[in-house]
């Protein structure tokens, strides 16, 4: 109230100015003069004399928008992060999981557009073939190999905008910042931005399904929820693997952010519905798919073959790749308990089983393939479950810049973090380059083969034959390809099925492969089994190439069989 007794309108409402007791509005009668004929207008106060005419108000232009401070920050991380994978794209021809991804999604086109035949793939790939193998075959016709893997780079950036923008809700912008940047330091994250499969389609789904449902505890509201719930069958479709961090994201719904204590209904609602919008789409999808994808799934996820590698081996690599990274959110979770002790009551524990469940989805990857006894794509697997663990890690890492600021100069928090940031950045970069330099380049492989390919009804025996198969895909087709793991064949005499190492003998014997490779890595017992068998029928060495340093390519021709 000012001193002439009137309210003063707060800058933030729009409500009207009250006016002063006793005055009369001009123009008008107050309650007083009614059937009179005549009306006294309202004389204003003495110190309003100068302003009984007032300016025209003037609009204020809005400020223009500015980038927040925020974004700089994580701007700087994409770039460090895109200049680490991009390094990896050009230097390494096509791995044998990209050849076959790249190869199957031109078939799957053109079974959509022409109905030409297409291998099974829904049954041994785990992963649905009409989602990413489709999308990155229209990136390899717009781009080439790389091409598909810039795809995977935007993806796995975007996983990274997904972390910053998921912590900075839960923890603030500090928090977000030492997230995105122990996410882009990882070896697999590096590693994952480089290469063309569906783990980085996958992780980036799953990575905006978790968002979503952090966004929906903190203001997001019921499309949040829904989206979320969508995204994340999206996820699982595109990987079936992504299925296993499914219970996280709901567990993320019901944690984050307010609404009470752990027995509030408010927080069990949001995880009910991410959970129904999960199991409506995926139930929806499974009813379109058909048996051969459900007996894809089981075959290579719900029900896969145990491996032969050590309990001490698969954690040891794990550990190599994200170990650093769960300490540091292991530390994340006793601070959050420590802070939940200190405050007390039953809303300061959601908190703390939030950090306690994101710890647990970075372990999830390492113990599935523990149980599993199996070491392969283990450094593919663990980047989704380091996704969450990030979110801890930047909040125990933000928490301890903010400490020593306080405590001595926020130099020090900047340099504590670092400390932590860096060598996991400096580690993480020579473990991309390592990965990428485990299968051999390729390129002298498929252009001595190149010549002995044509596109008719003449048949290829090839080790892992999907890397020539893809770069030699416009003078072949997939039906003229055979791997050496599962042959079968009928013998034309007696009508009886062969299969393995008998088939493929009977067929060298018959000439019916016109080339032969071996490289004696995947299937080496039974590369030695048929050498004998192709020398003995007559097949010719045509060329021997370098594979890697210590491995070959032996390329066998039938008799009578030359160069095109």
């Amino acid at each position: 109230m000012s001193a002439d007794g009137r309210w003063i309108r707060p800058e933030s409402t729009r409500r009207p100015v009250l006016a002063p007791a006793g005055a009369r509005p001009a123009g008008g009668a107050g309650p007083g003069d009614r059937g009179r004929g005549t009306v006294i207008p309202a004389q204003p106060y003495p110190a309003d004399r100068r302003r009984r005419k007032p300016a025209a108000a003037r609009v204020p232009h809005p400020p223009r928008p500015g980038l927040r401070a925020d974004w700089l920050p994580l701007l700087a991380v994409l770039l460090v992060q895109g200049a680490l994978s991009y390094h990896l794209i050009r230097s390494n021809t096509a791995f044998i999981d990209e050849g076959t991804y790249i190869y199957s999604g031109y078939q799957e086109i053109a079974n959509l557009r022409h109905g030409t035949p297409v291998a099974t793939y829904e049954t041994f790939f785990s992963g649905s073939p009409l989602i990413y193998p489709v999308v990155v075959a229209l990136a390899d016709m717009a781009g080439g190999l790389t091409g598909t893997r810039l795809l995977s780079l935007a993806f796995m950036l975007s996983a990274t905008v997904a972390v910053h923008l998921a912590t900075r809700r839960l923890y603030g912008s500090p928090a977000a910042f030492c997230a995105a940047a122990a996410f882009a330091a990882l070896g697999p994250t590096q590693f994952l931005g480089g290469l063309a499969t569906y783990d980085a389609m996958a992780l980036a789904l799953l990575a905006w399904a978790g968002y979503l449902a952090v966004r929906s505890a903190t203001g997001g509201g019921y499309p949040s929820l829904v989206s979320s719930g969508l995204l994340l069958a999206l996820a699982g479709c595109t990987k079936y693997a992504a299925l296993l961090w499914v219970p996280v994201v709901v567990g993320t719904a019901v944690l984050a952010g307010a609404g009470g204590s752990l027995r509030a209904w408010a927080r069990w609602r949001r995880g009910v519905l991410v959970l129904l919008a999960f199991v409506a789409a995926v139930g929806a999808a499974a009813l379109l798919a058909g048996e051969r994808y459900i007996s894809g799934f089981n075959h290579t996820t719900l029900k896969r073959a145990p491996g032969h590698d050590a309990y001490s081996y698969v954690a040891g690599e794990a550990a190599r790749w994200v170990g650093a990274l769960l300490v540091v959110a292991l530390i994340g979770v006793v601070a959050q308990l420590v802070v939940a002790r200190r405050r007390g009551g039953d809303d300061a524990w959601p908190g703390f089983w939030l950090a306690a469940l994101l710890l647990v989805a970075g372990l999830l990857a390492p113990v599935n393939q523990i149980r599993i006894h199996t070491w392969l794509s283990l450094q593919k697997h663990v980047d989704f479950g380091a996704w969450f663990a990030c979110i801890v890690a930047g909040a125990v890492l933000a928490r301890t810049v903010l400490w020593l600021k306080r405590r001595f100069h926020l130099t020090a928090g900047i340099a504590a973090a670092a400390l932590v940031v860096g060598p996991l950045a400096w580690e993480g970069a020579a473990q991309g380059r390592e990965m990428f330099g485990e299968w051999s380049n390729s390129k002298s492989f498929v252009a001595t083969l190149e010549p002995y390919i044509v596109k008719g009804d003449d048949r290829y025996l090839v080790e892992n034959y999907n890397v020539p198969a893809y770069y030699l895909r416009e003078q072949s087709t997939w039906q003229q390809w055979h791997d050496l793991v599962a042959v079968f064949r009928r013998d034309p005499a007696t009508g009886r099925q062969q299969s393995g190492v008998p088939a493929i003998q009977a067929g060298i014997e018959a000439h019916e492969w016109k080339v032969v490779v071996l490289d004696f890595t995947q299937t080496a017992a039974t590369d030695k089994a048929i050498q004998p068998t192709l020398k003995a029928a007559g097949y010719r060495v045509a060329a021997v190439v370098k594979s890697g340093e210590h491995g070959q390519y032996t390329i066998y021709v039938a008799p009578g069989y030359d160069k095109r």
